[in-house]
């Protein structure tokens, strides 16, 4: 289905490839192994305008601590918060600033750092640093023009490493790398539309050669609404081919919103709440039986006119139910149990009409049950009601995380204007006419014409090109070409090609890193293994754990000359005497797969090729 009317505006984190932190000098490597921690409880206060922000407060009311684990390798008394952030990274702003600069953005005059409230206990001061360095720029998709908001350089968060039921676990080697997002303007939500948008933004990205690469040092955030609708912010989609599915999601999510509110819109919704835990005292419905059992409560909240609304679903995947309870779950509280699904979770309709009893709720009104630990149950109600009376207001305005599977759920609040302010610990740093100008003139060739730079000189196809450009492989690509007399072709296909055609096939990924592949390609070259047997090969390699070496000998494999090729094509000759009487030259393609049968990769196909023409060619003149 498609998304007409749907709006969405990326944001493109990616991390900068600088020897720094940005404001420490501690390197930005991943720590395998954390021997310290400490532990905080991060609280809301109010801003300059004397407000609280509502995420903020959500995130404080979840009532957890958080636990930072780092290694002197990797962190230092700036990510403890410990210690005065040090002056901003010259290299990481003079690599935002070229990036600013490819998109045609107007390069400020002073950059001016910035605390961004964040109180999800991924940043050790509850704020994140962040500067704009750019604004305005466009780029072109599909023949039409794409509007850069914003350049920014920040800081980015700690990594998650986990939760316990009282505390979240943050690792502190990734708090304080170096960011540079790039806001657009809302495009159409066409779901392809979107990812190609994504794409050819990473591409120009890559492009300047100051981005990071690999897995995790690039997040796509969306910002999402329908027909003017309130945004909806959907973070952490990290996989370019979860775009389209994620956008597909949000709209009919959205869509099925909008659609309940119409239903509503001339009763609204009014909630009320009731101790309901005697009703359930004998109860065979599992999720309440074991609550009641481990000395919870069951409250019972009633929301009038949303009887049958909360398990309807306009289209297949979106039910308003399934919003509250994401609601519930991001509390910390394992779910709900709701009217429209009584009967399937195992309550009675003696437990139904005891509660209609209790709550005086009429056949029009839902009921929803929340069960679990007195505390826990008492911090969510006040959560689940609004997010129930909001029903009848339609998309409300939130913060989401996209799923692997495509979809989004419920994390929080969206942020309000309050949460930015001024960073005092950290000097201005002007931005003069001769270093703007200086940055523009390094601004390096656009990626479209690296590709056809890569396509000309080594004779490549366009696809091909393209997926050695999006791979990390152009380098150890142009490199390979020099030291090996192999096709260019050949060597790029090995490694951007077949790789992902061994995964496909269940071939563990970890097996087939670049130094592995360019050793199977060295073993090519220098005439170990034959070309046709390198999958074989590095199969063997990524599913046994051996090096190619070991690969190669553990299949009884490598090369033989052409003296043995020979021998082998005549053989095959003799055998096929009378294919070869009956068909003369046109043969050549059945007999070409019975040699290289018995060969078993030990010999290249050109030489197979050649010696098979030669002897044909005799054969057919006897």
């Amino acid at each position: 289905m498609g998304s007409k009317g749907l709006l969405v505006g990326l944001e493109i984190h990616q991390q900068l490839s600088i020897g720094t932190k940005l404001f420490c000098a501690c390197p930005p490597v991943k720590s395998e192994e954390f021997p310290y921690h400490f532990e905080r409880r991060l609280r809301p206060s109010q801003s300059e305008t004397g407000r609280l922000d509502p995420a903020a407060v959500f995130e404080y009311s979840k009532g957890k601590s958080n636990r930072y684990f780092w290694s002197p390798e990797s962190s230092c008394l700036v990510e403890a918060d410990e210690e005065p952030p040090h002056q901003l990274s010259k290299e990481g702003l003079e690599s935002s600033l070229i990036v600013g600069a490819a998109l045609g953005s107007h390069l400020v005059d002073e950059v001016h750092v910035m605390r961004k409230i964040v109180i999800d206990g991924s940043n050790t001061g509850g704020f994140q640093r962040t500067a704009v360095v750019g604004v305005g720029g466009a780029f072109e998709v599909d023949g039409a023009p794409v509007g850069v908001q914003s350049v920014t350089l920040e800081e980015d968060a700690a990594r998650n490493l986990g939760e316990d039921s009282g505390s979240r676990h943050f690792g502190l080697d990734r708090l304080g790398v170096a960011l540079v997002e790039v806001a657009l303007d809302p495009v159409s939500g066409d779901p392809e539309h979107v990812a190609r948008v994504a794409l050819h933004l990473g591409r120009l990205l890559r492009s300047t050669g100051r981005v990071a690469r690999g897995l995790g040092t690039i997040r796509q955030d969306l910002n999402v609404s329908l027909d003017g609708g309130r945004v909806v912010e959907v973070k952490g989609v990290q996989k370019l081919n979860l775009l389209p599915r994620v956008v597909e999601y949000e709209g009919k999510r959205q869509r099925m919103l909008i659609r309940v509110a119409e239903r509503l819109k001339s009763s609204g919704v009014r909630c009320w709440h009731k101790d309901a835990t005697a009703v359930f005292s004998g109860t065979s419905a599992g999720v309440l039986a074991r609550a009641v059992g481990e000395g919870g409560v069951v409250v019972c909240i009633t929301a009038s006119g949303l009887a049958g609304v909360l398990g309807w679903e306009p289209e297949q995947g979106v039910r308003l139910g399934k919003e509250v309870a994401e609601v519930a779950r991001a509390n910390s509280l394992g779910g709900i149990v709701h009217s429209d699904e009584f009967e399937r979770q195992g309550v009675s309709q003696a437990e139904r009409d005891a509660l209609a009893g209790l709550m005086g709720s009429a056949p029009a009104d839902a009921l929803i049950l929340v069960a679990g630990k007195t505390e826990t149950v008492n911090r969510v109600i006040p959560h689940l009601e609004s997010r129930l009376e909001e029903a009848a207001k339609g998309v409300p305005a939130e913060t989401r995380a996209a799923t692997e599977a495509g979809e989004t759920r419920y994390m929080r609040p969206r942020p309000g204007s309050q949460r930015m302010y001024p960073e005092t610990d950290i000097q201005d740093m002007a931005i003069s006419a001769a270093t703007a100008a200086r940055v523009r003139r390094d601004i390096p060739e656009p990626w479209t014409s690296t590709v056809e730079r890569l396509r000309k000189k080594h004779r490549l196809s366009q696809d091909l090109a393209l997926k050695l450009y999006d791979s990390e492989s152009v380098e150890d690509f142009e490199a390979t070409v020099v030291s090996l007399r192999l096709e260019p072709s050949f060597i790029a296909s090995v490694l951007v090609d077949l790789p992902a055609r061994l995964e496909r096939e269940g071939v563990p990924a970890a097996g087939l890193g670049v130094e592995t592949l360019k050793a199977a390609l060295g073993a090519v070259g220098n005439g170990k293994v034959a070309k046709e047997a390198l999958p074989d090969v590095l199969k063997a390699a990524a599913e046994k754990r051996l090096s190619v070496e070991e690969a190669i000998s553990s299949l009884g494999l490598g090369t033989v000359g052409e003296q043995q090729v020979r021998k082998v094509v005549r053989s095959v000759l003799d055998r096929e005497s009378k294919l070869v009487a009956d068909k003369g030259d046109g043969a050549f393609s059945p007999l070409m797969g019975a040699v290289m049968g018995e060969l078993r990769g030990k010999a290249d196909g050109s030489l197979v090729a050649r010696v098979l023409r030669e002897e044909l060619a005799k054969a057919s003149a006897r």
